[in-house]
């Protein structure tokens, strides 16, 4: 039996945060009793702050192309095995259809960082989506762009943005970053999309290659000092035909543990169980709830559009992930108290 680190956690709820080498410790020595105790305070502050309801979002992944050869992505620019595509409006009209028809009525929208798709062009496609589902939630994750172009989708109806910083750290960032990548200008389009308005997240991948105890503390305070409004945090996963591909997948359990620590962080914030989970957990998504997130990201039903979308690979060991069965998630949802909306 290992040591309850209680003390850490009812801080952390109290304060919202610990010192650093606390916070060292807490990351370094977690045990099951520790792990329980901070799951059990994550979903009483869900409980009290979200109401125990969990929001499904609908991923449409518009394009594979990007400007950027990232070395973790299996999209990455200088990958020839990737296969490109981009949807043209019709497309994401029928997918945001199919997720409408099932309940859904909030839109992932997410692509590499793909010039195709201008300032004029998305905000015609949320335009459109708005027409036709006036009640709906649009949220973009479409890389690094203009203060400009934030603005005008902002004034078109996109009420979230997400934009991943991938590491706080410098050094680490350049280590899984190409030299036409800056930090100082992730941090930059971060901290435009929160002036003008927007709901804007960010996050990291747990196990990423090179990544120290050092480097997650730091990811977190940057997360902390920027009050996110969205936490996405995933577990990495090795694509194919990327620098990484050999590397082993991320803890799907330290990953939980941090979602749950941000819900202790960030009380307000939306902290989403993304498919990467599924690939490195058996129903990691689903034990995601249990750590105090309360954002469900799904995925389409067309495999080819899918397959396609390479940023992982869709696996959990030697094999190959469903697609998503949205009404057997939200059953599962349901069975375990929480409500869906």
């Amino acid at each position: 039996m290992g040591k309850c680190m209680e003390g850490s956690v009812q801080k952390l709820m109290a304060v919202g945060n610990l010192e650093r080498e606390e916070f060292a410790e807490f990351l370094r020595f977690r045990n099951i009793e520790t792990t329980e105790y901070l799951y059990e305070k994550a979903c009483e502050i869900r409980r009290r702050v979200k109401k125990d309801r969990i929001q499904v979002w609908g991923r449409i992944p518009i394009s594979s192309f990007c400007k950027y050869d990232c070395k973790m992505c299996g999209i990455r620019r200088d990958n020839r095995f990737a296969k490109r595509y981009r949807m043209e409006m019709g497309l994401i009209m029928e997918c945001c259809r199919e997720f409408a028809g099932k309940g859904v009525r909030s839109f992932l929208l997410e692509s590499g960082d793909d010039a195709y798709y201008t300032q004029q062009r998305v905000e015609e496609i949320v335009k459109t989506i708005q027409e036709e589902y006036p009640d709906s939630r649009i949220i973009l994750s479409l890389g690094e762009k203009t203060a400009e172009a934030y603005k005008s989708w902002f004034d078109a109806g996109v009420s979230s943005y997400i934009l991943r910083h991938g590491s706080a750290n410098e050094i680490h960032f350049r280590r899984l970053f190409p030299s036409n990548m800056s930090l100082l200008l992730r941090k930059q389009c971060l901290w435009q999309l929160k002036e003008i308005g927007y709901k804007a997240g960010t996050g990291f991948l747990v196990g990423i290659p090179y990544q120290s105890i050092d480097n997650v503390l730091e990811d977190m305070q940057f997360m902390k000092s920027f009050e996110a409004s969205i936490v996405d945090v995933g577990a990495f996963v090795p694509a194919r035909h990327t620098e990484f591909e050999r590397e082993r997948s991320g803890n799907g359990d330290m990953a939980l543990y941090l979602m749950a620590v941000f819900r202790l962080m960030l009380p307000q914030a939306e902290i989403i169980a993304s498919p990467t989970l599924d690939c490195v957990l058996k129903e990691g998504r689903t034990k995601a709830f249990l750590a105090g997130a309360d954002v469900v990201v799904v995925d389409l039903a067309e495999a080819a559009v899918m397959e396609s979308y390479n940023v992982y690979e869709r696996k959990n060991g030697r094999f190959a992930l469903p697609l998503d069965n949205l009404e057997e998630m939200i059953t599962q949802i349901e069975s375990m108290g929480l409500s869906v909306w």
